[in-house]
């Protein structure tokens, strides 16, 4: 299961869809601030999340905390416009597992999900396993 959080509705339905084509099987679910991150991680557990730094409840750089001691297993990929060297530091520190900046989430985000995952893309089976 994976978590999409992200204030912007339309990046959130793109994001969605975009994943959706590259791993059929993946069970995607939303969230549109930290607040609703934060009840979607203790109902449904997710194993991976894509997390908008700015969110408007909530920065996603403060919230993993939270999220860590719910899921001290889930992988955090943060996505976010703000793409400085002092935001990627600060979200790999506080747990992120990695950083994408928005400008390259057509080219980057399927490979890092993959590697989060250990599942290969438009298959959506574990790696090695047929």
């Amino acid at each position: 299961m994976v978590l999409i959080v992200d204030d912007q509705e339309l990046l959130r339905k793109s994001l969605r869809s975009f994943l959706q084509n590259a791993f059929p099987d993946f069970n995607l679910l939303e969230a549109a601030d930290g607040a609703s991150a934060i009840e979607a991680c203790s109902t449904h557990r997710p194993q991976l999340i894509l997390m908008d730094v700015c969110l408007p409840d909530a920065n996603g750089i403060e919230l993993i905390t939270r999220v860590k001691s719910l899921l001290p297993d889930v992988r955090v990929i943060f996505i976010s416009y703000k793409c400085g060297e002092a935001y990627v530091k600060r979200a790999l520190a506080a747990g992120g597992w990695a950083y994408l900046c928005k400008d390259r989430l057509v080219t980057g985000l399927i490979p890092l999900v993959a590697d989060a995952t250990g599942r290969d893309p438009a298959k959506g089976h574990k790696r090695g396993l047929q």
